[in-house]
């Protein structure tokens, strides 16, 4: 039965009013969770049935790791096995509006970041760490968004590595995509087609879009056709990676349609316990294999007979590296940890803090959310996959601007990203929180594209089933510049209510009530009350074994992604970036993965021309 033909059922029950809507996705969160276990069940009776050795085995499935495994596997005389500590993905994943949705199965691993006074109402920012095939690009918003061309400038300067600046990465993302709008994917100077990767627009757009798009305008927002492309600046309605009203995940684009080949394994509920690391060759350290315990609960080491990749993201691949003995000596020996390299593993957490800024109420005709229309679009979805279920409603409506505290005071890089998210609120209660299917308030979301303040990952046990600490450090620089520039954000937020009320849109202010205590409404100390008490993680994490030039203390890796002082170890996810791109980041994990693969295939030709190097 598919997520619509199981609505469909739940619509059939006679239950009050509001209470089938939540049946039903708590149905869809139900179908998915137990088709990860049915999934882990058939795991446990296939066995393993695994090589002893591959030529390449790559940690983590997700976003990144999908893509290195399928373009590794691309050369025959190569094994490549992918261990992935979650299921595949549902077919119910793959509904855009059930995103919200995703974040709350048993997909995802719910964390809480340590509690900070400044940030997240001072309990600790949940994060959903994402445990499928796909990774966030199973879970995320689906937001198509490369960042500025300064960033990747940036990347470049950080690492004197000209293979990361713009006009070498752009190779890897138009690689990767297959534009599927001719009135984007025509300019080739920027975009591709046949890539793995779909990109397109959704095919549904909220009535009310149009009339935040005049707000933005008449606030000084322009508008931009395409955000990546010539510039980033303005607002836009941003292309998502989708295709035909369904998500199309890196596990969907990548490893699906090449699941056959004889040299690709795809082994999925195996957790990573360590890197196995030999340091008695005349090599120096170097890794030899992975050990990890399998769907069935057991303990297995397989070799690497070329290389590790570490694709388990910014959170997971520094765990797994200071497992293995690689990370900061003190930290390791205080965990009974043999300490083998002593490296910066899990310093400098970056993140894009991500504020809600005061909704705007949107009545009927132009919001509605009863429970009958939403039965409509079940239908019409399972007709043709248009309608509100075929988009995350709202937030591929988005803005960047750049606030009067952006460095260098020109240029086109943006430090404030505002984005649009639909919520259902019955009365003044959370019907649905973050409902994005059908929605009564409209919420812009400000999120902080320049922060100063940085994080950490830590272990918190040896045990590798033990969760790592997490500390985001959000609005922790000193002379409060991030606050600051979240603050101009909001405002930003609030100018859109002299257009948006003119159409009947209003300021939801009764659910700020709080902070009035604090300032008046929209005063500094008002907006530094919505900053502190509505943060939220943009799950943008990246940063926790970045890479960067010879002699950079604070580089764990070198430019080619290569960890420092262990041979045969690669990290290539979102760990391994220097300084977080503007804006949405699956895009530019997947051009490093491309890049990474590429750089791997030449490493090994360059092995096979010089054996003894």
């Amino acid at each position: 039965m598919d997520a619509a033909s199981n609505a469909t059922a739940v619509a059939a029950l006679q239950c009050p009013a509001s209470s089938p809507v939540l049946l039903f996705l708590a149905g869809v969160l139900a179908s998915i969770n137990n088709k990860r276990e049915a999934e882990r069940a058939q795991r446990r009776q296939e066995g393993n049935g695994a090589l002893s050795e591959y030529d390449y085995v790559v940690v983590g499935g997700g976003s990144s790791g999908c893509a290195v495994a399928a373009r590794l596997s691309e050369d025959r005389s190569v094994s490549v096995l992918l261990l992935e500590r979650g299921g595949r993905e549902p077919e119910e994943a793959r509904v855009p509006a059930y995103s919200f949705n995703n974040i709350k199965s048993d997909m995802a691993e719910v964390y809480r970041a340590e509690p900070e006074s400044q940030n997240c109402n001072s309990t600790g920012c949940v994060i959903n760490v994402p445990a499928v095939l796909g990774g966030g690009s199973t879970l995320n918003g689906m937001l198509y968004v490369r960042g500025s061309k300064e960033d990747y400038e940036e990347w470049a300067r950080l690492t004197e590595d000209r293979g990361w600046a713009y006009d070498s990465v752009l190779q890897y993302f138009k690689k990767a995509e297959d534009n599927l709008n001719p009135t984007i994917s025509e300019n080739r100077r920027y975009h591709g087609r046949g890539g793995p990767q779909k990109v397109s627009w959704e095919p549904y757009r909220h009535p009310a879009m149009p009339l935040f798009q005049r707000a933005f305008q008449a606030a000084g927002v322009p508008f931009r056709l395409d955000i990546n492309a010539e510039s980033q600046l303005g607002h836009s309605v941003v292309q998502t990676t989708t295709a035909g009203g369904e998500r199309w995940s890196t596990y969907r684009s990548y490893v699906e349609p090449v699941l056959r080949r004889a040299n690709l394994r795809v082994e999925t509920f195996a957790t990573a316990r360590r890197v196995v690391l030999d340091a008695e060759g005349r090599d120096g350290l170097r890794a030899v294999g992975v050990e990890y315990e399998d769907a069935r609960g057991q303990i297995r080491v397989v070799g690497a007979k070329r290389e590790v990749v570490l694709t388990a993201g910014a959170v997971h691949t520094p765990q797994l590296l200071m497992l293995s003995g690689i990370g900061p000596a003190s930290q390791l020996r205080a965990l009974s940890i043999p300490p083998l390299r002593d490296l910066p593993v899990g310093a400098r957490l970056m993140d894009h803090p991500d504020v809600s800024g005061v909704p705007y109420k949107c009545a009927p005709p132009l919001c509605v959310t009863d429970w009958q229309s939403r039965l409509g679009d079940l239908r019409q979805y399972r007709e043709n996959r248009t309608g509100p279920l075929s988009a995350v409603n709202f937030p591929h409506l988005m803005s960047f601007t750049r606030s009067s505290l952006a460095k260098p005071l020109t240029g086109d890089q943006p430090d404030v990203q505002i984005q649009l998210v639909g919520r259902t609120v019955d009365g003044n209660v959370n019907c649905l929180p973050q409902d994005a299917w059908r929605l009564n308030r409209v919420v812009p979301i400000v999120s902080l594209m320049r922060p100063y303040s940085e994080g950490w990952v830590r272990l918190n046990t040896s045990n590798p089933y033990g969760r790592p600490l997490v500390k985001f450090n959000y609005f922790g620089d000193a002379d409060g510049h991030d606050i600051a520039v979240v603050n101009e954000g909001l405002k930003l937020g609030l100018r859109l209510n002299a257009t948006l009320a003119t159409f009947g849109l209003t300021l939801d202010k009764d659910s700020v009530r709080d902070c009035t205590s604090e300032g008046p409404f929209g005063s500094e100390g008002f907006l530094r009350c919505i900053a502190r008490t509505r943060t939220q993680t943009a799950w943008h994490w990246s940063g926790t074994c970045r890479m960067g030039r010879p002699g950079d203390s604070a580089a764990v890796l070198d430019s080619r992604l290569r960890v420092r002082g262990v041979r045969r170890l690669r990290v290539a996810d979102a760990s391994a970036i220097p300084f977080i791109p503007s804006g949405n980041i699956n895009a530019a994990v997947i051009m490093l993965a491309e890049r990474a693969a590429d750089l791997i295939k030449r490493d090994r030709l360059l092995r096979i021309l010089n054996p003894f190097d």
